[in-house]
């Protein structure tokens, strides 16, 4: 019995289309690799502010130190970026929980 394989053009995927896939990976990678170590160095740069500074954008040294003790292949200012948007969120929150009670009281006393 004899078999016979066919292909189409379209399934078969070419060569330098193969390599280029590999050398376009390769730099995207080493691109991200770069920026993580810049963005590292950026981070490293806040630990020389004062409590006031850091507290200006939202942050503590607590929290640069927590970003800068994460894993070399992660990026701190995404942390930091999370911390002071979760910190933002929680003064708006408390905020509002005031304000509505103090309407509460006011309704009260009236």
């Amino acid at each position: 019995m004899t078999t016979f394989e066919t292909f189409s053009a379209g399934s078969r995927t070419s060569r330098p289309r193969t390599i280029l896939t590999i050398v376009v990976n390769c730099a995207a990678a080493l691109a991200n690799r770069v920026r993580v170590w810049k963005n590292r160095r950026q981070v490293a740069r806040l630990l020389e502010w004062d409590a006031h500074m850091l507290s200006d954008i939202g942050l503590t040294q607590g929290d640069v130190y927590c970003a800068m003790a994460a894993n070399r292949d992660e990026d701190p200012s995404i942390q930091l970026s999370m911390f002071a948007l979760e910190r933002r969120f929680a003064h708006q929150a408390q905020t509002r929980d005031r304000l509505s009670r103090a309407a509460e009281l006011r309704a009260r006393h009236r």
